[in-house]
């Protein structure tokens, strides 16, 4: 039985859940009208990781809340590496150095407080995770 923080605790990696997907979202919609298309190779990475992943975990958080909190730290963590790499790192179009130069200007800036967004949303997911998973693990 779940004691009252571990339950609130586990409702606010579901709105973390939430919030990360309604940025996921709107940060594909910023990629799609402005020139910065992902690779296949990364698509390959970007759909299980970063969208399907997040969203799977919320779900067996309901039933199995280690399998989905172990989902929710590998997702969030994989997303997290993946996008600062890619938004903040590499010297690539998806950069939002370069993106910042784009049009139309409303998507720019929205592909840009978009990355900042998930990377936040993506560390705190993880965090959240693991301080759920130590206390599965004290439960048992």
């Amino acid at each position: 039985m779940e004691n009252q923080n571990t339950r609130t605790l586990k409702l606010l990696v579901l709105a973390v859940i939430g919030f990360h997907f309604v940025i996921v979202v709107l940060h594909s919609i910023a990629h799609e009208i402005l020139p910065v298309k992902a690779t296949p190779a990364q698509l390959a990475f970007i759909v299980p990781v970063i969208v399907v992943g997040p969203v799977v975990a919320g779900f067996l958080l309901l039933k199995f809340r280690t399998a989905g909190t172990v989902l929710v730290i590998v997702s969030m963590l994989g997303s997290f590496v993946f996008g600062v790499y890619y938004h903040f790192i590499a010297d690539t179009i998806d950069h939002v150095a370069h993106v910042a130069f784009l049009q139309p200007v409303f998507w720019s800036q929205m592909f840009q407080g978009t990355a900042y967004l998930l990377a936040i949303s993506e560390l705190f997911g993880a965090g959240l995770g693991s301080i759920l998973l130590s206390r599965t693990s004290q439960l048992k």
